[in-house]
């Protein structure tokens, strides 16, 4: 990928700021690296069952039970995406100690998101001569602590995976272009063949790292080339590597290890269906400004104000710099002007796609920190080594930084089943785990334990996270409408359904209570007469003075 200007001097050395030439500095910004790493871990780490399952992790957890079990898994392309998510679970949880499926939890499944989002913030140290060591470092800091990033981070979806492996091509290409060792080679076409393999919208980024090639090219024929540290342009012999890899690892993702061999084609058919829903036939609709009111400037009432405004800010100093040449050494200015060309290319193509969910912003998210470290560095340098001016800055970016880990820490535990969280989409509330440990508890006083039946009666798209939840009991019934037949020893019934099942049965069958899903989606719990006298008779009988 060209990411320069029209002639490229010799390798050499870059000047000032060179972060990654002198041993001194490398072994500085090691050491911030390993400050970095832990953070990240300490912000994404603990409590990682604090929020109960998202419908989309439930499915993606009820996919893996039999690679896990038995080594089996079918890619599907009709509402799913790809095969790496679920592969890439699989050390975690041999790793676990996790007896078996009914057993697994949630903390178990998010690991493999954590470690994305922390191996995200490492990456960065492969960019450290294109940035320089100040820009390397903030870049990284934000990814670190930034609230949207630690958020999914904790999300067992594919979203944190897709931007890891995004980041590694990136990162990959830039080493490539300055050894020309064909390792690089190897490891693009991997990080390629894995972002093919981890969802279908990874052609969004390829596409938005075509047209920053093309524009940043075109802007330094414009404005006049730059110097690069290093030779540009990939040999036939590199290309055939990287292409031959890519292919490989997505082959074998998607054949599930040669055992599936329709799945490639699979791959291809699933853009029709997405295809569908990006042109707008989905209850995901949102206009363009949708990520934006999410990320820069989130109030709802009774919340606080969420806003990731800061690293916008130095994302546009970045910006300016990079396409005036100013404020940057004439070694870096081609990579900055890269980085600026994907960040607008990028995001302009998912403000424009009609079909949004919030964890989509993690995409041209990544680049925009990229260019908040060099917009970094920019401010750092605005009036020269004026001492004022480096202390008053280090004042505000420590600032900004806090706020943005602060910010973290609330999304993801104190707000993390909030309704004013930012990054909270259709999300599952606590009202569940009550639900599905009631149906269970019920269950197990039954005369045929797990294997009572139960039916759930509810269009598909909303019962969801009830199979992960309800994974132990072994008669599960799933209905998407109101049979003639609806009776069961537990019914667990949409209420908008409007069942009325315990006067239709002259009270053979009670409703128990009602139970919120998501947000206003309530399910009303049903239960067969004697079973709940039984069930009723275990409780613990309250005290006298209570």
């Amino acid at each position: 990928m060209e990411m320069g200007g029209a002639s490229t001097p010799p390798a050499g050395r870059l000047s000032g700021d060179s972060g990654g030439d002198r041993p001194s500095m490398n072994r500085w910004l090691a050491l911030t690296f390993v400050i970095l790493a832990t953070v990240a871990l300490a912000l994404r780490l603990p409590r990682l069952d604090v929020r109960p399952m998202h419908n989309d992790e439930a499915v993606n957890a009820i996919l893996i039970q039999g690679l896990w079990e038995r080594g089996e898994y079918r890619y599907n392309p009709d509402e799913y995406h790809g095969p790496a998510l679920h592969y890439a679970t699989l050390p975690f949880l041999w790793l676990s100690g996790e007896e078996d499926f009914d057993h697994l939890s949630e903390r178990t499944l998010r690991w493999v998101a954590v470690a994305a989002g922390v191996a995200l913030v490492l990456l960065v140290w492969l960019l450290r001569d294109a940035l320089g060591s100040t820009a390397t470092a903030a870049a990284s800091t934000l990814l670190a602590l930034s609230p949207a990033m630690v958020f999914y981070s904790r999300y067992f979806i594919h979203e944190m995976l897709l931007v890891c492996f995004s980041l590694l091509l990136v990162a990959s290409l830039w080493r490539h272009r300055q050894t020309r060792h064909p390792i690089w080679a190897a490891v693009a076409g991997a990080a390629l063949g894995l972002m093919h393999a981890t969802k279908e919208t990874f052609v969004i980024t390829i596409a938005a790292l075509v047209v920053a090639g093309v524009l940043t090219g075109a802007w330094s024929r414009w404005r006049g080339p730059t110097p690069w540290d290093g030779r540009s342009g990939w040999s036939v012999r590199h290309l055939a590597l990287a292409l031959a890899v890519a292919a490989c690892v997505s082959l074998v993702l998607f054949t599930s290890f040669f055992t599936h061999l329709r799945g490639p084609l699979d791959s291809l058919v699933t853009y029709l269906p997405w295809l569908r829903r990006a042109g707008g036939h989905s209850p995901h609709i949102h206009p363009w400004s949708y990520y934006f009111e999410r990320l820069l400037w989130h109030h709802p009432a009774r919340s606080p104000l969420w806003t990731e405004a800061f690293v916008a800010v130095l994302a546009v100093a970045g910006l300016g710099a990079a396409l005036t040449g100013k404020g940057l050494e004439a070694s870096r200015i081609g990579f900055a002007r890269f980085v600026t060309f994907f960040t607008v290319a990028i995001t302009a193509a998912y403000s424009a796609i009609a079909y949004k969910t919030p964890w989509c912003l993690l995409n041209f998210l990544l680049p925009m920190i990229l260019l908040a470290g060099i917009g970094t560095t920019v401010l750092l340098r605005w009036q020269g080594n004026r001492p004022w001016w480096r202390c008053l800055m280090a004042v505000l970016l420590a600032s900004g930084a806090a706020h943005l880990g602060w910010q973290s820490w609330r999304t993801s535990h104190e707000f993390a089943n909030h309704p004013g969280n930012p990054y909270f989409h259709s999300q599952t509330v606590p009202n569940v785990i009550e639900l599905t440990d009631r149906v269970k508890a019920i269950a197990r006083i039954s005369p045929q334990g797990i294997q009572t039946e139960v039916k759930v009666i509810a269009p598909e798209s909303e019962y969801w996270p009830l199979p992960w939840y309800l994974r132990q009991l072994r008669k599960v019934w799933w209905l998407d409408r109101l049979p003639d037949n609806p009776y069961a020893p537990i019914m667990i019934v949409a209420a908008r359904l409007q069942a009325g099942l315990d006067e239709k049965s002259d009270k053979r069958y009670l409703s128990v209570g009602y139970y919120e899903l998501r947000p206003r989606e309530f399910f009303e719990l049903y239960v067969e007469f004697e079973l709940w006298k039984r069930f009723v008779a275990t409780l613990p009988r309250p005290r006298d003075d209570e």
